[in-house]
């Protein structure tokens, strides 16, 4: 069991008394709501790590407008853009499953593929159409490796290792690009 969730990503700040159009990540239902005590990942060197919810509205679809308290102008809002919105699991509706909202928790880990052994190191996962892609950083420059099941064999969480099985060729694409 895990203790955070990751349920939202800040995009754009909106006006100048530090709202924000956030939006869930991986297809998730929005979850923030009113009191919610949210940390920020990553944690800004200058602002607030942590904040609670003050306001969210549907602003489109996909879209929600939220402010925080504490929050209260454009600038200190700039400094939280593009972080993710992480909230404990205790403060989330009941049968909600944290595990879709883990992948956070991967970045960082070593990428291994059962060929060419390890590939590198996990720097970001990219939300596509159709489906989420692996960003890794490996030593000739970034590959992208689609989250699919096909191509992830496990993941080791005690010893922070993804393991892949990638077809032919994905590796030396990504190094000619």
């Amino acid at each position: 069991m895990y203790d955070w969730a990751d349920i939202a990503v800040l995009g754009s700040v909106s006006g100048l008394k530090g709202r924000f159009v956030a939006r869930p990540v991986r297809g998730l239902p929005f979850l923030l709501e009113e009191g919610m005590t949210v940390h920020f990942v990553p944690p800004a060197m200058r602002g607030p790590r942590t904040a609670r919810v003050a306001r969210a509205v549907e602003a489109s679809a996909g879209e929600w407008s939220v402010e925080f308290e504490g929050i209260s102008d454009r600038d200190a809002a700039e400094a939280l853009r593009g972080s993710h919105c992480l909230v404990a699991e205790a403060d989330l509706p009941e049968g909600f499953d944290a595990a879709r909202s883990r992948e956070y928790d991967l970045i960082g880990f070593s990428v291994v593929d059962e060929r060419l052994g390890r590939i590198g190191r996990l720097a970001e996962i990219s939300e596509m159409p159709a489906s989420d892609m692996l960003v890794v950083e490996g030593a000739s420059g970034d590959i992208l490796i689609p989250a699919v099941e096909e191509m992830i064999s496990s993941i080791d969480d005690i010893s922070r290792t993804i393991h892949v099985t990638l077809p032919d060729g994905l590796v030396e694409l990504a190094s000619e690009a």
